[in-house]
């Protein structure tokens, strides 16, 4: 399983989702071989997560501090930020082929985690094995914005290596189909296409009066959870929450906009906590003490934008009804368990909120609808669509028995 983010630690929610399918097909009865890249330093990072699961951390930069690429805030945002971040963006394809080809051997199929690089990777070296490549948003991105002979090439080698071509959203695989229309990997990549956002764990239940009073949180709680990077849209949320009374926006998660939002939260009157990431139980308590999910993502002026964020649906399993921007596969991933908003209208997104803190009969039945979506999308569903997936071959145009490892 090729990737380009993947959790160092427990705590660590960077490509969480793809420890998630990770575990979902090792309880299925398969082995799993994570190949993700080595971080810069700092404590060794777990090798054995999961029974059936073990990660190869690949190493493509010396001396070990010059991998930057990714981890922390993201590649995008660590190239955005960071010149020494960008070395890795092209040893990186390299290393990964490498170790994709040597302890790949062994391999039954392959699933690559962002068609760029890994995608690439898995197509270039697949070797008729079953492939599913899946495109999660920034890769689709890069692709479109590479002058267009040679975004369209790379997309063509990933629709010709990929037995299944796996989007989180339908805007996502539009988009990456316009680099493909007129082509024949167009045509027959239309036969082969999905879109499945990542499944989630279902969290265990928690009671709210117990939540709140362990958390020491009262009134009407807006909780977001995310990178703190500029896509998110969370000094929007801070702006909105502003003159809202008896709200409190909670924030969870890290990174490199963590000072600014705190002194925007300072300048703002809001009542915001910056809580830094969450995870295990400290994470179920903030979904069940919350009364809605916020997801206040821009638009870039790259054109950048979200694919189907995976806290989405974990809040919605939990019964979080959601409040979030119309960019990117948002719509489509709330559905009827929230209200979707004008993207950069601070105003529509605080009359959403104050709409859903005045009509608790709306909010339950929202929460209701949340809850119905974001359980559906639980791994155990998901998986056994995979493992079809895994089975396919374009050679055989059928079945096969189910892999013995990805």
């Amino acid at each position: 399983m090729p990737t380009t983010s993947f959790p160092k630690h427990p705590a660590d929610p960077s490509g969480a989702f793809v420890l998630g399918m990770a575990r979902a097909l090792a309880a299925r009865g398969h082995d799993v071989e994570v190949l993700a890249p080595a971080p810069a330093g700092g404590a060794a990072p777990w090798t054995a997560p999961a029974p059936g699961v073990r990660v190869t951390w690949v190493r493509y930069a010396w001396p070990r501090g010059l991998q930057r690429t990714f981890h922390g805030a993201g590649a995008p945002e660590n190239l955005a930020r960071d010149p020494l971040a960008w070395p890795g963006t092209a040893l990186y394809p390299g290393a990964l082929a490498h170790a994709v080809h040597s302890r790949g051997r062994r391999w039954d199929a392959l699933v690559s985690h962002w068609g760029v690089p890994c995608g690439i990777v898995g197509s270039a070296l697949a070797q008729g094995r079953p492939h599913v490549a899946f495109f999660h948003s920034g890769d689709v991105h890069v692709l479109s914005r590479l002058p267009r002979p040679l975004g369209a090439r790379l997309a063509r080698v990933i629709a010709r290596g990929a037995t299944t071509l796996a989007f989180v959203s339908e805007v996502l695989r539009q988009a990456f189909f316009g680099l493909l229309e007129g082509t024949p990997e167009g045509r027959d990549a239309s036969t082969h296409s999905v879109v499945q956002p990542m499944g989630v764990d279902l969290p265990a239940s928690c009671a709210r009066d117990a939540a709140r009073q362990f958390l020491g949180v009262d009134g009407f709680v807006v909780f977001a959870m995310s990178r703190l990077v500029p896509i998110k849209g969370l000094d929007r949320l801070i702006a909105a929450a502003g003159p809202m009374a008896g709200v409190v926006v909670v924030i969870a998660g890290e990174g490199p906009e963590a000072r600014r939002l705190a002194d925007l939260a300072a300048r703002s009157g809001a009542s915001v906590r910056l809580e830094g990431v969450v995870s295990g139980e400290d994470k179920a308590r903030w979904l069940a003490a919350a009364d809605v999910f916020a997801v206040p993502s821009r638009r870039l002026a790259s054109g950048r934008s979200e694919g189907a964020p995976h806290a989405v649906l974990e809040a919605m399993s939990a019964g979080l009804p959601v409040v979030s921007t119309d960019v990117g596969g948002l719509p489509e991933l709330v559905g009827d368990g929230g209200i979707v908003v004008s993207e950069g209208d601070t105003a529509d997104l605080a009359a959403a909120l104050v709409a859903l803190r005045d009509d608790p009969v709306r909010r339950a039945r929202l929460a209701e609808a949340a809850r119905a979506r974001g359980q559906a999308a639980g791994w155990t569903r998901i998986a056994p669509a995979l493992e079809g997936w895994l089975r396919h071959t374009k050679a055989q145009g059928a079945t096969r028995s189910a892999p013995a490892g990805t």
